[in-house]
């Protein structure tokens, strides 16, 4: 086969395997099935949740702590991480990576605008998106469309920008946001070229709610190299690790969200890697970092937690990690 006939079945190939992943997703979500990565499902319990936090947020209001909260919420910062990768090729030594996640766009005003004046003057590589666009898990998405356009039309990056969904979002967004000129990555990998050197990204759908085998499948079949893995939550951690992922950026946690005086998350959210809940961590010869998220979930209230976007510089294993908050 030559490369153009290559070419068309590999396109043809991708192509099935989204079909078959919709029809999967499509199902957990009608049936409101949270499937689990180690066997069984159970339905998602979001609307106790729901019913909780509206008691919760009476009770804010009543001593006073509710705008305190709002506050804490609203007040985003731009993090700043230097990352060592071993595997890094020298063309991509500072290579700049802006992560947002969880921005919830519609559970707050001004969630976008706000990222935008972070980012007001700073040009990255590369953009990546990993999930939860949306406050609710169900219904209604398209009000979150206008704040996406606003940060693609806003932010300067010079690969463009790449998606993954999250456990609040729906199959419904992958075509409105590639129509908008985000490429969503769905348990699929793409590649970076400078010269003769390469490194990949590969995402993966949400693995909180919807995981499917289809996501280990998709970070099995990446090319060696230095390979960086986009997942909503840091759930799939040793799955990365063992094939051979140099870094692992992921949110859904929100830090937190409300945390104790410490920092230390009240509820993380997380079927696995819990150690993994917030900030810069390792997992034998991985980095990942799991974001605050820049918006807030359930209700717009943080309380000992700050939302974020990163920017990740991608620096050759000579140099030290190290991070602060702008």
């Amino acid at each position: 086969m030559n490369k153009a006939g290559a070419s068309v079945f590999q396109e043809h190939l991708e192509l099935d395997r989204r079909h078959i992943w919709a029809t999967l997703r499509s199902w957990m979500e009608v049936n409101a099935f949270k499937q689990l990565r180690k066997g069984g499902k159970r339905r998602h319990n979001w609307d106790l949740l729901e019913r909780a936090l509206k008691v919760f947020a009476i009770l804010l209001k009543i001593t006073g702590m509710y705008e305190r909260g709002q506050a804490h919420a609203a007040d985003i910062r731009l993090t700043e991480l230097e990352v060592p990768l071993r595997q890094l090729p020298p063309s991509f030594d500072g290579f700049t990576i802006l992560h947002i996640t969880d921005p919830h766009f519609d559970s707050m005003p001004g969630v976008a605008e706000k990222i935008l004046s972070l980012t007001d003057g700073l040009e990255f590589d590369i953009c990546v998106l990993t999930g939860d666009y949306r406050l609710s898990i169900y219904g209604k998405f398209r009000q979150v469309l206008p704040s996406l356009e606003t940060l693609v039309n806003g932010i300067a990056s010079k690969e463009g920008f790449v998606a993954t969904l999250g456990n609040h979002d729906t199959v419904f967004m992958v075509d409105p946001f590639e129509e908008r000129g985000v490429r969503m990555l769905i348990n699929e990998t793409i590649r970076i070229t400078r010269g003769e050197d390469t490194i990949y990204f590969t995402g993966v759908d949400d693995p909180h709610y919807y995981y499917t085998p289809m996501a280990d499948e998709a970070l099995e079949m990446a090319p060696d190299g230095c390979k960086i893995a986009l997942i909503h939550s840091p759930e799939l951690y040793d799955l990365a690790e063992e094939f051979g992922y140099s870094l692992y950026l992921a949110g859904h946690t929100h830090g937190g969200q409300i945390t104790l005086p410490d920092g230390r998350p009240i509820i993380k959210h997380l079927n696995n890697g819990k150690q993994f809940a917030k900030g810069l961590w390792h997992h034998n010869d991985m980095i990942g970092y799991t974001s605050n998220g820049a918006g807030s979930s359930g209700i717009p209230v943080r309380f000992n937690t700050r939302g974020e976007i990163t920017r990740v510089t991608l620096v050759q294993a000579l140099s030290s990690s190290s991070s602060r908050s702008l």
